[in-house]
């Protein structure tokens, strides 16, 4: 049975410390207002994200855990923790590089349910942690054949996506929610995920492990490419695509049940079992050169893409 892969010790000794207090600090010497407090007849306390999380809490969670050092490393800072509250259910988290004015990360969060992924009764009424939407690039930079760009970038990431998730897992488990939920829009996107959430639709969790396969010879970028151009065939031939899906990350032993039920893994077992293999002519015909770095990939590459240096781009 596949089990949530939890954050590292020493993210879950820091999420321990952590007060309450500390997260929902107001700026400081910005007193917070009645209405913010929540001592007004019916006020709620609007200024804080799942009524945990002030924007200066994130910033010193974010400090706390070493993210922000980390991104401020890689070329991208200074960083400014931004927090957008149209909802304070439905917030919008932008790490933002003061040097290119641009985000560096960008995270969309709402609070769901079990139902939303079509999970049966009792998981159906469970608190989730939905992640709409999640970029992490650095802003200033270009691509090159050291890091292609893989299907729906548009710049190059910072290598910190999983020390993110861990994160994003800890807040879920934060404003009680039982486990966290996204729908990946690509192939390269799921691979990402993969760590911590497990496709809720057993075939899909098949087919995904058969499409890993399919490339494992290969560099990550080179599958994805294949699998979003449509040049994945099954065993009679027939095209094999990557068909967006819900995927769970889940704290709870009633949630991880879910994933040992029989039909889920016989379901995996059967799609995970079927032969898949690229379909490289295809591929050499649909390969996108144009979004490409210039200059030639590398040997084994080039080769099975039949790469033209005097193509045009």
């Amino acid at each position: 049975m596949p089990r949530t892969q939890q954050p590292g010790s020493r993210f879950r000794r820091i999420y321990q410390r952590l007060s309450a207090a500390e997260l929902s600090a107001p700026e400081q010497d910005t007193p917070l207002s009645l209405d913010e407090l929540g001592l007004e007849p019916g006020g709620e306390r609007v200024a804080l994200a799942f009524g945990t999380y002030s924007r200066a809490g994130l910033e010193k969670a974010f400090r706390e855990y070493g993210l922000i050092q980390r991104l401020e490393e890689r070329g991208v800072g200074p960083l400014e923790v931004r927090l957008t509250l149209e909802d304070a259910f439905r917030p919008r988290i932008l790490l933002w590089s003061q040097r290119y004015q641009a985000a560096a990360a960008d995270i969309s969060l709402r609070k769901s349910s079990g139902a939303e992924l079509g999970l049966p009764p009792p998981l159906e009424a469970r608190a989730l942690l939905y992640m709409d939407s999640f970029v992490l690039q650095h802003p200033g930079r270009s691509f090159d054949w050291s890091r292609p760009p893989m299907p729906g970038q548009v710049r190059p990431g910072l290598a910190l996506s999983a020390e993110i998730l861990e994160l994003m897992l800890l807040m879920a488990r934060r404003v009680s929610a039982e486990g966290m939920a996204l729908t990946p829009n690509t192939f390269a996107a799921a691979w990402v995920y993969a760590r911590h959430f497990h496709f809720v639709d057993g075939e899909a969790q098949g087919r995904f492990v058969a499409l890993r396969r399919a490339g494992r010879q290969w560099p990550r970028w080179l599958l994805a490419w294949a699998v979003e151009l449509g040049c994945i065939r099954g065993p009679a031939g027939a095209p094999v695509p990557f068909v967006p899906s819900p995927m769970l990350a889940s704290f709870t032993r009633r949630f991880e049940r879910f994933f040992d039920d029989k039909a889920w893994r016989d379901a995996v077992k059967a799609q995970s079992q079927i032969p898949l293999s690229i379909d490289f002519e295809a591929l050499q015909d649909r390969f996108p050169w144009e979004r490409m770095p210039p200059g030639p990939p590398p040997d084994p590459v080039a080769e099975v893409l039949a790469y033209d240096p005097l193509a045009p781009a």
